[in-house]
């Protein structure tokens, strides 16, 4: 399975060169006119997506007990979402 693209995809989303700190302080990418922007509460970690086409944003499912678990939870948010943007 190390073959599967997907697998390589995610396997190298936390190292992509784009994340940054936004103004809020918070780690964000863009990818593919997706924003990914990561964030912690007192809840724990989790992450929101938004596109152009839909600005209110997708949040992950509950909290993540730290940051890299929470960028595998986003994800695999981003590609469902890329799946329903491409299938629409």
């Amino acid at each position: 399975m190390a073959g599967d693209p997907l697998v390589r995809r995610r396997r190298q989303f936390s190292k992509l060169k784009g994340w940054h700190r936004n103004r809020s302080g918070n780690w964000q990418i863009e990818i593919r006119q997706f924003r990914v922007t990561m964030f912690e509460n007192a809840l724990g970690w989790g992450a929101v997506i938004s596109h152009p086409s839909r600005p209110e944003g997708t949040f992950t499912s509950g909290r993540c007990g730290n940051f890299v678990e929470a960028q595998g939870a986003a994800f695999d948010l981003l590609v469902m979402l890329e799946k329903q943007f491409a299938d629409a």
